[in-house]
């Protein structure tokens, strides 16, 4: 006789589970996800209010071949609300990723609290927090943001290794309502207040956006890959060429031309764009890209490279860097407001991290730029630049000023020295004068001293003359000596 109770709680379970599993179906590997802990409840079945599967979906899957732990919070059931029963479940499946060394990846969807559990749920919310530090000690964390992470779930999800959120999702620590209405503005538009779109340029909470599961799969494959396979079949040719990169001087541009073609996925994407950070494929080696452009590195992009290198670090992915900058260029404001801790912070982390370092100058390595990004000194391995890098102290207008206080000490000289001589001083300093006004119109093919003084200064066969630059080749080459200086410095 068939037990009805039973199979209308399984029919019961299944529909109210449904779309979170289609979810999951769709990012990882086909058919591959099994469910844990499928009945387990904090409620009676015969309760009025029944917590179908906890409002929660464990469980473990493969992901491109690796194996994974997973669970997806469910919106469908009591919006996915913690409870004490929900925190343990999940507890129990983090608890497993640690104990088989597998990956855990976490969906938040929860508008917050059971407020009426009290103590219990709070003491539920410290358990997963605590739960994810140890986590991060032990395995990958990556966390999607899918629909609504308030409360401390917000706080869990920034514990994560990785973040990626919904361009629907929203994020909030204190309840939304509190945050952002009143009585004038009510109802609020959350997503435009508290979504991607208002984290994405002003914080570096959430790594990566998506737009659905297709797009998340896709983002997550390139992710795990880099993260997970140190070593895999090169898809790319590691000897080609790119005329292109004669003329490119977009930052991710030339990280897309130096990679395996389709590995790129990009860490903050539009936060601090001046610094544009990578994981990636390399002749089918995992590899970290640093690629800067502009002028100046500001503040955010010295938090986002920082944070990026310790990734590395705790993945042990070695580091590409592609430096175009001329530095750092702050305000009094953010002077005074501890500037120079950042610039600190980031060469700290550098210099401490013990991954393969590859540094090369495509266009301005100028000052620290070039001291934090690709100087022997500060532990790269392998350092190259191109033919038209610029590798210098200063930016080329403070070296034209040098230049012209050089010559003037010049005639400063000439003149003390004639002072102990019999010619006549007067003379000699309106001719040094006279020398110098000449010598700022004189050009020379085409430049004037100054100019080619400067050019002459920041020639990175100077540099590389000194046994700074291992070698200076042609930007069409970059792939093939970066792809083999890597082999190189992973002794492979």
């Amino acid at each position: 006789m068939e037990n009805k109770t039973l199979l209308a709680s399984v029919k019961a379970l299944d529909k109210a589970t449904s779309d979170i599993k289609a979810f999951l179906e769709n990012i990882v590997d086909e058919e591959s996800f099994v469910e844990t802990d499928v009945f387990l409840t904090g409620k009676s079945f015969d309760s009025a209010d029944e917590a179908l599967g906890e409002g929660v979906v464990t469980g473990y899957a493969t992901m491109g071949g690796n194996p994974v732990h997973i669970f997806a919070q469910n919106a469908n059931v009591l919006k996915g609300s913690l409870s004490d029963a929900h925190a343990n479940k999940i507890y129990k499946c983090m608890q497993r990723a640690i104990k088989s060394g597998t990956p855990l990846i976490s969906v938040i969807d929860s508008c917050g609290a059971r407020v009426g559990e009290g103590a219990s749920v709070m003491e539920g919310y410290a358990k997963l927090i605590a739960g994810s530090f140890q986590l991060s000690d032990e395995v990958p964390h990556i966390c999607i943001i899918k629909g609504v992470a308030v409360g401390m779930m917000a706080t869990f999800a920034a514990s994560a290794d990785f973040v990626f959120m919904s361009k629907d999702a929203i994020m909030s620590v204190n309840s939304p309502m509190y945050l952002v209405s009143d009585a004038k503005s009510f109802p609020v538009d959350y997503k435009a207040q508290l979504g991607y779109k208002a984290y994405e340029g002003e914080s570096d909470v959430a790594q990566f956006v998506f737009n659905d599961a297709k797009d998340l799969a896709q983002k997550l494959q390139k992710l795990t890959s880099t993260l997970l396979s140190d070593e895999g079949e090169p898809s790319d040719d590691p000897n080609r060429v790119d005329p292109k990169l004669e003329k490119i001087n977009s930052a991710k541009e030339r990280t897309t031309s130096v990679c395996d073609k389709n590995s790129v996925i990009e860490y903050c994407p539009t936060y601090a764009k001046e610094v544009v950070c990578s994981f990636a494929k390399l002749n089918g080696l995992s590899v970290g890209v640093i690629a800067t452009e502009g002028d100046y590195i500001s503040v955010k992009g010295l938090e986002k490279a920082t944070s990026f290198v310790e990734k590395l670090e705790a993945y042990n992915i070695p580091l590409i860097t592609l430096v175009d900058s001329l530095g750092v260029d702050s305000s009094l404001k953010e002077e005074i407001a501890g500037f120079a801790k950042k610039t600190s912070a980031l060469m700290k982390a550098i210099s401490l991290s013990t991954v393969p370092k590859i540094g090369v100058a495509v266009g301005n390595a100028v000052g620290y730029a070039y001291s934090a990004l690709m100087s022997k000194a500060i532990g790269f391995d392998y350092t190259l630049a191109t033919s038209g890098a610029v590798i210098a102290p200063v930016g080329m207008d403070v070296s034209k000023v040098i230049a012209a206080d050089q010559i003037k000490e010049v005639g400063k000289k000439a003149k003390e020295a004639s002072e102990k001589t019999d010619i006549d001083a007067n003379a000699l300093e309106k001719a040094m004068k006279y020398f110098e006004k000449v010598m700022s119109k004189v050009e020379i093919k085409g430049k004037s001293v100054e100019e080619a003084y400067a050019e002459m200064q920041s020639n990175p066969l100077i540099a590389a003359k000194d046994g700074y630059i291992d070698n200076v080749i042609e930007a069409t080459n970059l792939r093939p000596y970066i792809s083999s200086a890597l082999l190189m410095v992973l002794g492979l």
